[in-house]
């Protein structure tokens, strides 16, 4: 064999190899990922994942089964966030101003004092994402997180941890949010007394439980 042909098959050989350690098949020889597990109609699961107590995370993306839930560690909120969100609606149907909105929506209630409305925790869990919109106009209007009847603090230094929100032209949004809650906690939004009135506000807070 000739030293160039010698040294093709070599590189080819090179070649093959790494492409191998970069594609991990279980079940198929024709991963499409860099790990692909086929499962096959056998009743066993494709894949189990033991539960454990809270490993110490170190990067975005690592998993983990704590208890019964699948958890991601948060590399940004640096903490163990479960998989799953759960979104918590708020709105009040009509001219809004220095009150608390209607967790679930406007359902008629009349309320005459503050925390009588929010939507109660089960686990401890962390505010990660938000939104706020209202009809009419371009409003601008001050709104707050409350939990368990008092305010968030307004930390202007950190704006994920930052309880006070600011409608500008009817719309909030903010999907860096950081700020936790204990399990029996719970959490309402208020329309601040700054400023004029906002009409039809509807607010959306997602939650992550949180170990």
């Amino acid at each position: 064999m000739k030293k160039n042909t010698k040294i093709s098959v070599i590189f080819s050989l090179f070649l093959g190899i790494s492409n191998l350690c970069a594609q991990v098949g279980i079940g198929t020889i024709l991963p499409t990922a860099e790990l692909e597990i086929e499962g096959t109609d056998t009743g066993l699961p494709t894949l189990e994942l033991n539960p454990q107590s809270a490993p110490t995370g170190t990067t975005t993306g690592q998993l983990s089964v704590i208890g019964d839930k699948l958890f991601m560690y948060d590399g940004t909120r640096q903490k163990w966030l479960s998989v799953e969100s759960t979104a918590l609606q708020y709105g009040y149907a009509e001219a809004c101003d220095n009150q608390e909105l209607f967790f679930g929506g406007d359902i008629g209630l009349d309320l005459t004092t503050e925390g009588l409305t929010g939507a109660k925790l089960p686990f401890d869990g962390t505010i990660v994402y938000m939104t706020i919109e209202s009809s009419g106009g371009l409003a601008t209007k001050s709104f707050e997180i409350v939990v368990n009847g008092t305010a968030v603090p307004n930390d202007n230094t950190d704006d994920t941890l930052d309880g006070r929100i600011n409608l500008t032209a009817n719309t909030f949004t903010r999907t860096t949010y950081n700020i936790d809650f204990n399990a029996g906690d719970y959490i309402a939004i208020k329309a601040r007394n700054a400023g004029a009135a906002v009409n039809d506000p509807t607010a959306i807070i997602w939650v992550k439980w949180r170990e």
